[in-house]
């Protein structure tokens, strides 16, 4: 008896199939996607979830590790495809790997978060007095600003001008920054992908990406058809999304933030291949 999922027809797998596909696969690449914070993670979630969660049940599954990094390198490769965020990796700890990389302008990246951070969209930026601790699932730095002070990110964030917000939230994403610096510039297992082109054609892209995968067809199959059903065209307003622009910053950096982000992260700018101005 054939079932459909995700607009494609196939016929369920018998349990001596699901066993062969699982012995076929030890010792193959494991599959890895790493971005950051306001750079699609929802979008790939939404993918990886509804095909290896809902329709792949068999398949070990998707699992995103936000930025716990001792849970992911503990778990990875009991996935078929693990994802973290604001990190970069040692590349000796993964065995054999395809990652995907998805980057985006860090001064967008800024912005971004700024907006959704002033606006407390999750529960961990109204903690008050916020430690390490209790943002290291976001390998996020606690902004001087919040130093002895009873009060939230969010709270700060919307009682300072915006200009103080934005030098706060380049503190927050310290790590997030560095990390993008520590990630080799070419490497034949890494497979980059701009912010920029995933929001213009994103099904074009994890087209793409499930090619460098390697994913089986029905795999392909279903990843094609949920890139689609899922993409910034065909979805309805997203309250996570507040404005996919791009160059968001030439608006919003005052000649101050300007100053305090290339005094760190000009080198990271060109690294990634953005323009500086």
């Amino acid at each position: 008896m054939r079932r459909r999922l995700g607009g494609v027809s196939y016929a369920p797998m018998s349990q001596p199939a699901k066993e062969s596909v699982s012995r076929g696969r030890q010792g193959a690449p494991r599959l890895i996607h790493c971005a950051y914070h306001k750079c699609l993670t929802v979008y790939f979630g939404r993918v990886m979830k509804a095909v290896f969660n809902r329709c792949l049940p068999w398949s070990s599954g998707y699992r995103h590790y936000n930025s716990h990094l001792d849970d992911f390198y503990a778990g990875f490769d009991a996935q078929r495809v693990a994802s973290v965020n604001n990190r970069a990796l040692d590349l000796q700890r993964l065995g054999p790997f395809r990652i995907s990389r998805f980057i985006r302008d860090p001064r967008d990246l800024i912005v971004s978060g700024y907006f959704y951070h002033k606006r407390g969209a999750e529960d961990w930026m109204k903690i008050s007095s916020p430690t390490a601790s209790d943002w290291y699932f976001a390998n996020g730095r606690v902004p001087s600003e919040l130093a002895g002070k009873s009060t939230s990110f969010t709270e700060l964030l919307q009682s300072i001008p915006q200009e103080e917000g934005l030098l706060a939230e380049m503190e927050f994403r310290t790590h997030h920054l560095e990390s993008m610096a520590l990630w080799p510039a070419e490497h034949p297992h890494i497979a980059v992908y701009r912010y920029e082109d995933v929001v213009a054609d994103g099904p074009a892209v994890f087209q793409q990406l499930f090619d460098f995968y390697g994913l089986s067809p029905l795999e392909r199959r279903l990843g094609n058809w949920f890139a689609r059903r899922y993409s910034l065209g065909n979805r309805k307003p997203d309250p996570h999304i507040r404005n996919p622009a791009s160059g968001q910053w030439r608006e919003h950096f005052t000649p101050a933030v300007r100053k305090a982000f290339d005094a760190k992260y000009a080198g990271l700018v060109k690294q990634l291949g953005y323009p500086a101005d």
